[in-house]
């Protein structure tokens, strides 16, 4: 006898197998070069990337910055802000701390 009902089982289990990506090709030099910073919101994550930004105009001759902050931690950065870094810049940071 046959009632019609049926149990839907989930697997919780992450991705088997994830994408892989090619690392990008490392800069020869920073000069004049522009980077991206993208600020995660996490506590301290301000501090660590105002210090590397810090460094970097200190050390090299970066051609300038573009900053964006996320509204949290827990969310993507949006395609387009991605997009629009990505055709604008030469190198992104992107700052995790707690």
């Amino acid at each position: 006898m046959t009632t019609g009902l049926t149990i839907r089982i989930v697997d919780p289990a992450a991705e088997i197998e994830p994408e892989g990506y090619v690392l990008a090709p490392r800069l020869r030099s920073l000069d004049g070069m522009r980077i991206a910073i993208i600020d995660n919101t996490k506590h301290m994550a301000n501090t660590f990337l105002d210090a590397t930004r810090s460094l970097l105009e200190q050390r090299y001759r970066v051609g300038g910055f573009e900053y964006y902050r996320k509204s949290s931690a827990s969310v993507p950065t949006p395609p387009e802000v991605i997009e629009r870094l990505a055709g604008s810049c030469n190198a992104l940071i992107h700052g995790v701390a707690d």
